[in-house]
């Protein structure tokens, strides 16, 4: 994949892309394959590993048409970098945070993945130094030039990772992605 560098003669201002995601309440694994395979408890206690249940994944599929992409179309665009990910949680007016409020504090650590026409490539990162209860700032992998995820007719973006400990409810969240427009030399910005 070419590389390109933050700097350039023209750019345009960045592309701010938001996606609401959830994470799932923890269901038990062993009692979901259980149930599943008809498999008896002993049997599956041997083989999966109880950190297995600490493992989440929360994706979504997004068009090319969303509003936000809109600049990624015109003439001369030659490049698009990972600026910034944001996590945020933003608790419901008037809701008590307390034991078992699902906040950002569950998560462990982290990974934002952009997959399209079958090629999936890491975005950015966190571990648990990066958490907050209402904000995790993500670090960029690399700078590699998403312009072909983003064009594509449709993307996935995927967080996954660890929890720190098992969500007793569903946790949502916003997914804030900050992106650098590259132009080519001479295009007009």
């Amino acid at each position: 994949m070419k590389r390109f560098t933050s700097a350039s003669s023209a750019a345009l201002p960045p592309v701010i892309l938001g996606v609401e995601l959830t994470i799932a309440n923890h269901q038990d694994l062993r009692k979901s394959i259980r149930s599943a395979f008809g498999l008896n408890t002993r049997a599956i206690n041997l083989r999966i590993d109880p950190s297995m249940d600490l493992i989440y994944l929360c994706e979504t599929t997004l068009p090319n048409t969303l509003p936000c992409l809109a600049s990624l179309t015109r003439p001369g665009v030659i490049a698009v970098l990972l600026r910034s990910v944001r996590l945020e949680w933003h608790p419901e007016t008037k809701q008590n945070i307390g034991r078992g409020t699902p906040t950002l504090a569950a998560l462990e650590s982290g990974n934002c993945f952009l997959t399209a026409n079958g090629r999936k490539v890491s975005i950015a990162s966190f571990t648990t130094r990066h958490v907050h209860p209402t904000r995790i700032v993500m670090e960029a992998q690399g700078q590699p030039n998403l312009l072909e995820y983003l064009r594509a007719d449709s993307f996935t973006l995927e967080i996954s990772g660890t929890n720190r400990r098992r969500l007793t409810r569903p946790l949502a969240f916003s997914a804030v992605l900050e992106f650098d427009v590259q132009l080519a030399p001479g295009a007009q910005a």
